[in-house]
């Protein structure tokens, strides 16, 4: 198999693994995008048989269902490509006729920008047909996020004109993406690299690595309050936010870039 990257046979290749990907995970795809419609349909039944009467949920709970549905789509990610550790799935896998470097550049584009698009077009297409056939859901979180970011930047344009910290968009929707791509890495390298309890290792690193962060930030604290003791200037304890913000990016950035890494070194070196 000639290793290098030939635009046409990723292409080829990208659309068979997009169809092998439907094929394998179809029924947990429809439970996490649908769940908007499958909580809306517990709510009201549970609403009839309590209180007999019809009730939709809360913009709240659906809020929460929202965010919930999304993190177990982050923890998903352990199972999307999880089937090459076994013999059978990743031999059949090493043998399509595709470059380690097109199957590499498919797997990312997949996990990181098809899955998350997919999931919050369904997501918000479902929410924004309730809303139009029941009267009582309320409107559309898709509406309402539009308006709150609106808002946002309405806010973000006039603290900019009063703080010493310049504000903008991009330095709060920047680190959000890539903070997804690093978590949806994350769970990807652990689902490629563990054989066995993939969930589990995935979360007992991160529990490893919390606790090791929190006790450098138990230590770190004193050294960081006697630099702030006295009086302290607004222009550099906004230099310090800045600083730290801009620093918390970077590294979200090279976790980022480190992991794909990690993700292209398992797939040179799978073998069955």
């Amino acid at each position: 198999m000639n290793e290098t990257f030939n635009f046409k046979r990723f292409w080829t290749y990208f659309q068979y693994d997009l169809k092998q990907m439907w094929r394998n995970h179809s029924k947990a795809a429809i439970m996490i995008g649908g769940a908007s419609a499958i909580f809306y349909v517990i709510w009201v039944l549970c609403g009839l048989v309590f209180s007999q009467h019809w009730s939709s949920p809360v913009i709240e709970a659906r809020v929460v269902i929202l965010i919930l549905a999304f993190a177990i789509l982050e923890l998903y990610q352990v199972r999307t490509y999880g089937h090459l550790t076994e013999k059978k799935a990743g031999s059949s896998w090493l043998m399509i006729p595709a470059s380690k470097a097109e199957k590499f550049v498919s797997m990312l584009l997949i996990t990181t920008i098809v899955i998350p698009l997919l999931f919050f077009a369904v997501y918000f297409i479902l929410d924004g047909f309730l809303s139009l056939v029941d009267p009582t859901y309320g409107k559309a979180l898709f509406t309402g996020f539009v308006g709150t970011y609106t808002e946002m930047i309405q806010g973000i344009s006039s603290l900019s004109e009063v703080s010493p910290i310049l504000f903008t968009p991009s330095s709060l929707i920047f680190p959000t993406i890539i903070s997804v791509f690093c978590n949806f890495l994350y769970f990807l390298l652990c689902g490629i690299c563990f054989k066995k309890n993939k969930l589990v290792g995935a979360i007992a690193i991160l529990f490893g690595l919390s606790m090791v962060l929190s006790l450098l930030t138990g230590l770190s604290m004193p050294h960081l309050f006697r630099n702030f003791q006295g009086n302290i200037d607004e222009s550099q304890l906004a230099e310090w936010v800045v600083r730290l913000a801009n620093g918390m990016t970077i590294l979200t950035c090279l976790l980022t870039v480190g992991l794909g890494w990690g993700v292209w070194r398992r797939i040179k070196t799978l073998q069955h």
